[in-house]
């Protein structure tokens, strides 16, 4: 039996996506606007809100993944509540505006980028162009976006923040901060297809985690690739002229002695 996501959409985000489905050609095209919504919905992209978008969107999860790794602006489980994103893009970057942004922010929160709070609250990262070039340093806090943000302006709202959350800077700074992993180690266990490696995987449109081996395509065989057969000299590649051969040692590329000649 098939492992099913432990959380499920509520019937309002369910609306919301059915609602969607006339408005695009397929339901994979749909995918990041599902993914904002499972991020609405649980808070932040976890595995089961990527399990629960592959579902809906009829692709595998190593599929989403690639989407949710890729794109910065998704809110992982290891993000802070409030997730400082601080443009490190060149534009950014000259004379120094990137470096005094986030100067400041450890000054305040004792962060370094790809450090969260202990308890969750704040988080920092440095992310590529955030589209005002002219205005630097930008910065995003969660769905906020700022330009020009450093200096009196960036204390001022961290400070407020702080307040909000009824912290000081003094508490983050005698704190020792935690180095955040949005890594994705494996895939869910049930998407690995028991003898997979040995006959070849789906095709992609028919990689469905809920198809037992063998299962899922029109003319009853799932699997339309072979595998290839291992490499001779594993971990390696060619080399022009055979230099990989014992017979040639001592040679170079084009079969002549490896000496200088005069």
């Amino acid at each position: 039996m098939a492992k099913m996501p432990a959380k499920t959409l509520s019937s309002e985000a369910l609306r919301q996506f059915h609602d969607w489905v006339d408005e695009y050609p397929n339901k994979r095209s749909m995918l990041m606007m599902v993914l904002r919504l499972v991020e609405e919905e649980f808070g932040c992209i976890d595995d089961d809100a990527m399990e629960i978008a592959a579902d809906l969107c009829g692709v595998n999860v190593a599929h989403v993944q690639g989407m949710v790794t890729f794109y910065t602006h998704f809110k992982r489980p290891a993000h802070g509540k409030h997730r400082f994103m601080v443009c490190a893009t060149l534009m950014c970057a000259l004379d120094g505006n990137t470096d005094q942004a986030l100067a400041q922010i450890r000054a305040k929160l004792g962060l370094k980028p790809g450090e969260a709070t202990p308890d969750g609250l704040f988080s920092c990262e440095k992310v590529e162009c955030l589209a005002d070039c002219d205005k630097p340093p930008v910065i995003q806090k969660d769905d906020e976006h700022f330009c020009s943000m450093k200096g009196p302006a960036l204390d001022a709202y961290i400070d407020k923040l702080l307040t909000a959350e009824g912290k000081t800077s003094e508490q983050y700074l005698a704190a020792t901060p935690v180095t955040m992993d949005l890594r994705v180690a494996v895939l869910p266990v049930h998407y690995n297809f028991e003898g997979e490696q040995n006959v070849g995987a789906r095709r992609f449109d028919d990689k469905d985690p809920y198809f037992a081996p063998g299962e899922g395509s029109e003319n009853g065989s799932a699997r339309t690739t072979g595998v290839p057969p291992a490499l001779k000299t594993p971990l390696t590649a060619p080399v022009a002229g055979g230099a990989l051969n014992p017979s040639n040692a001592g040679h170079g590329a084009n079969g002549t002695s490896g000496g200088q000649h005069g």
